[in-house]
């Protein structure tokens, strides 16, 4: 037996047919997919191919003797897109399977083209070039009789690319189950050196050069042609207090995900210096450990460079803070009347306590060791780029001739005013109005959100710039069905029936007035549905209206309260669809967040939702009940529509990807930067 190894998509099913068709030698697979299943006489084959790395083999196995096939890594990873993207998860995006393929992070596939190729070049006994055995499979072939009997060869029978894409081949053609022609021609695409050149987009060429320069550059790959000299790395700081907060807004996860993003993808590239900066301190990205790891969400952890003890005295200072503030209002409203506390509470909500205790919680957060606001100055006067993830951190004090960018979200508080508090709204116009004074660029999260700020300020077209945001496809997908939910039907007195799920802060813009009348109607309506609704979230502001309905009361609707993140993918994955019938939005992020678990979408035919949801879903008009609960009923009842619905929804969804977020987010660093130091 003998190791036929290689990385994806680099010849090696193409060399085991030419070995059973020309040789009459038949091989097996070794590996470690548990979806798949292993031959268990693997090793009682002449040869065995696998993937993996050396070390990952079977210990008895792994000094057997090997022959590694190599493969141009622009080639192979630009075919193995192409290949999950048919085969292996269809509706997947090429170009994101491109780039995770690029970045294999955690050691995903099977360690990542340069750690293949080096760890076994290292091991094998013979080496092959993919340009080489295409041209002339025998000759490279007839190596294999240094470490293998090799029967003489029948050369009548040698198969050409063309034949294996196109006849029914040993291998790659799905035998042993069924044999399919159809995969045959999907997994035998092109099978040409350079194919690369007409598909691999050039911002991803920039980054697979980066991670895998050096190997191509070691067998003879050739590359770009960059001199950057002595160039200094272009410098950018994010304003990153936002990661601090308590909140577990979309704000905040969309921060995380960007910055966890960059640093992933700045690794190996010197011509970025990017760095997190708040009141208390500044941190470059290349300073941070674990760059696979995502950063704090709702855990409120710090970023900064703290000694370890002071970090988690920090933080629980913070905690402790919140817990008690919590503890105290929920004993006040334990000993007092019902009535008193809820005049009581008209009053907190409209006098100034809010203001006060905002005032009090941001104290609260900044007990840890500050740096030198001269030093955060200097360095923000240094700075070729300075970027500010919401308009309302947009502090008038950041040096006037720095260049700023700022992500502009959404626009309610100029258009929903009634659902905002009046400090929100003067923050966020006064955010705006300091970009067009300021001449910043804009980066927009939709073009809903780019329409919008085109028609409501004097900003040019060519400073607005357009960047998605995405989901964790790590966290959300359509693994969490197979999971028992019967813990979380518990904790959060989940429903044993179907149900209908909405997620948001508990608020005006979000609809659930509308929602839940429509829910109403459909039950009404079809009494022997089972379907229940639930209701996530933590309540917000001018929420009296929802809560002071009679309809509440129904034992079909079910309030969770805040939902933590380990737990939400899997109320996503087990809901019938969820219901996001907002009023505006600039994103709407729990839209994507759902269908990447494969789950429909009920969205608000407005705004950015049309956009986002695309055909993972069904719209419906915010403002009409009637409307609502029709297309509550054909989720509901339509099992065709529904499977139809939740694979639309798992290709678009796959259209996104906080990679290509943080990609598309440093072209536009690169571009603001070079427009203006050309």
């Amino acid at each position: 037996m003998i190791w036929l190894a290689s990385f994806p998509r680099s010849g090696n099913t193409f060399f085991r047919n030419v070995l059973y068709e020309v040789y009459g030698l038949a091989s097996s697979t070794y590996h470690q997919d548990e979806q798949r299943e292993l031959d268990p006489n693997f090793a009682s084959f002449p040869v065995v191919k696998t993937h993996l790395l050396p070390a990952d083999l079977p210990a008895e196995w792994r000094d057997k003797p090997s022959v590694y096939l190599i493969r141009d890594g622009r080639d192979a990873l630009v075919s193995i897109a192409h290949h999950r993207k048919d085969i292996v998860a269809p509706g997947t995006d090429f170009f994101n399977n491109l780039l995770e393929a690029i970045l294999a992070q955690k050691g995903s596939f099977f360690g990542g083209w340069s750690k293949n190729v080096r760890q076994w070049t290292q091991k094998a006994d013979i080496v092959i070039r993919f340009q080489d055995l295409i041209q002339d499979p025998i000759r490279e072939i007839e190596k294999l009789r240094s470490i293998i009997d090799l029967p003489q060869p029948n050369l009548d029978k040698l198969p050409t690319f063309k034949d294996l894409k196109f006849g029914q081949p040993q291998y790659g053609g799905g035998r042993g189950k069924q044999f399919l022609s159809s995969r045959a021609q999907k997994h035998f695409r092109k099978g040409r050196v350079g194919g690369w050149k007409e598909e691999l987009p050039a911002n991803l060429e920039k980054v697979l050069w980066a991670q895998h320069g050096r190997t191509l550059t070691e067998w003879g790959y050739e590359g770009p042609q960059q001199d950057l000299g002595n160039a200094s790395p272009k410098r950018v700081m994010i304003e990153a207090s936002k990661l601090y907060g308590q909140d577990n807004d979309g704000i905040k996860r969309y921060l995380a995900e960007l910055i966890n993003g960059l640093r992933i993808l700045t690794r190996y590239q010197a011509e970025w210096d990017i760095c997190l900066y708040d009141q208390n301190g500044i941190q470059s990205l290349r300073d941070l450990d674990s760059p696979e790891e995502a950063l704090p969400s709702s855990s409120g952890a710090d970023f900064r460079t703290l000694d370890e003890k002071e970090a988690i005295l920090l933080d629980r200072r913070t905690m402790d803070y919140e817990k008690k503030l919590l503890l105290l209002k929920a004993f006040v409203k334990q000993q007092l009347p019902d009535a008193l506390y809820d005049k009581l509470s008209v009053y907190y909500r409209q006098g100034p306590f809010r203001q006060l205790l905002t005032k009090v919680r941001q104290q609260a957060k900044s007990w840890g060791p500050r740096a030198e606001s001269k030093d955060i100055a200097q360095a923000l006067g240094q700075a070729d780029l300075i970027h500010i993830p919401l308009p309302q951190h947009l502090s008038p004090k950041l040096p006037t001739d720095n260049l700023l960018l700022v992500s502009v979200h959404d626009l309610t508080h100029h258009f929903f005013p009634d659902y905002h508090t009046k400090q929100n709204i003067a923050l966020a116009e006064n955010g705006m109005q300091q970009i067009v004074q300021r001449q910043a660029e804009v980066l927009a999260v939709s073009q809903s959100t780019q329409k919008d700020v085109l028609a409501h300020y004097p900003i040019p077209t060519a400073r607005i710039h357009l960047c998605y945001e995405a989901a964790n496809m790590g966290r959300f997908n359509p693994s969490k069905r197979q999971a028992d939910i019967a813990p979380l039907r518990e904790k959060y007195g989940l429903p044993s029936q179907p149900y209908l799920m909405c997620l948001s802060t508990i608020e005006p813009r979000k609809n659930l007035v509308n929602t839940v009348r429509a829910f109403l109607q459909l039950k009404a309506s079809h009494p022997q549905l089972t379907i229940q609704l639930l209701i996530c979230g933590k309540k917000g502001w001018k929420t009296q209206e929802l809560f002071e309905r009679e309809e509440l009361q129904s034992p079909h609707i079910h309030f969770t309260g805040f939902v933590e993140d380990d737990d939400l993918p899997h109320l996503y994955a087990h809901a019938r669809a969820l219901c996001y019938i907002s009023h505006y939005e600039g994103f709407g992020l729990p839209l994507l967040e759902a269908m990447s678990c494969r789950t429909p979408v009920l969205y608000g035919s407005n705004s950015s939702m049309p956009e986002i949801a695309s055909e993972g879903g069904l719209p419906a008009d915010a403002s009409q009940p009637d409307q609502i609960q029709a297309q509550m009923h054909r989720l509901v009842t339509d099992d065709d529509l529904w499977h139809s619905l939740s694979e639309g929804a798992w290709r678009q969804a796959n259209r996104f990807s906080w990679l290509k977020t943080a990609l598309e987010t440093l072209q536009i660093y690169e571009k603001v930067i070079q427009a203006c130091h050309p």
